[in-house]
């Protein structure tokens, strides 16, 4: 916000410059109509592309501005950059530790449903081969299976995939408002720039 405010500050001093100078030299050329005579030719305006310049800045404007203020902007907004780069970084920490997290606890429930499913298939009845079985696995089938155990792996599941989507969203949505906002600054600045300049913009061959 604060970056917002002080480009926002830039323009509209930028803006109120123009304006003078258009004044200005408006009221100079009606002078010098007035004074010179009616035989002689109209005078040439003078090119201002050749004039050396001090700052690309209006020296109006850096004469109003504080610079304990601008060093103040500056330091702030370099350290809300920060904050949103490491905030940043966070996310991304948490979104692959969430992942990790997700893909052990999808093998976990993709085991114990494997597993349920073969016992439930069993009867009293059938014979079970135990030689291409390990001893968990037959103890497992020897034992009843514990539906509300699964029932409880799998809302965890559910729980963690919502909540690593949600995560992944905020992540992208934050991306995208920080993009959003460094193209429409940089877009607005060049727009007015090109709109108020009194040169034309020279195209590159």
């Amino acid at each position: 916000m604060l970056c917002f405010e002080f480009f926002t500050l830039l323009l509209i001093n930028i803006v109120q410059i123009t304006q003078k100078n258009r004044i200005i030299m408006d009221n100079s050329d009606n002078e010098g109509v007035v004074h010179q005579s009616f035989r002689s030719p109209p005078r040439r305006r003078r090119s201002t592309f050749f004039e050396r310049r001090d700052s690309v800045i209006p020296q109006t404007l850096s004469e109003n501005i504080d610079p304990n203020v601008c060093a103040k902007t500056s330091t702030e907004n370099e350290k809300h950059n920060q904050d949103l780069s490491s905030y940043y970084s966070k996310l991304l920490v948490e979104k692959e530790q969430w992942k990790k997290e997700v893909n052990n606890r999808r093998n976990k429930y993709h085991d114990l449903r494997q597993q349920y499913q073969m016992a439930a298939k069993a009867s009293s009845s059938s014979r079970i081969s135990y030689s291409a079985l390990t001893n968990e696995d037959i103890e497992f089938l020897k034992a009843k299976p514990n539906i509300s155990k699964l029932v409880e792996s799998q809302l965890k599941l559910h729980k963690s995939v919502k909540e690593t989507r949600a995560l992944y969203q905020k992540a992208n949505e934050l991306e995208d408002v920080i993009l959003s906002f460094s193209e429409d600054v940089v877009s607005k600045v060049t727009k007015h720039i090109l709109e108020n300049s009194s040169v034309e913009p020279m195209e590159q061959e």
